[in-house]
């Protein structure tokens, strides 16, 4: 008969401090952002596009 695997220790992750960090909002555009992937290839067009719209 095979051997069952022993089973893994699980370590609790400590929880996150309240109220650390930047607080929402505070950002250069006053609101909440989110990150995206793109390639790799195309992340000049992608920061030439926001620049373009930014200066307007």
């Amino acid at each position: 008969m095979p051997k069952k695997a022993a089973k893994k220790a699980v370590t609790k992750r400590p929880s996150k401090r309240s109220g650390a960090g930047r607080p929402k909002g505070t950002g250069k555009f006053g609101c909440e952002t989110k990150v995206i992937r793109v390639p790799l290839h195309l992340v000049d067009e992608i920061y030439d596009f926001i620049r373009r719209k930014v200066n307007r």
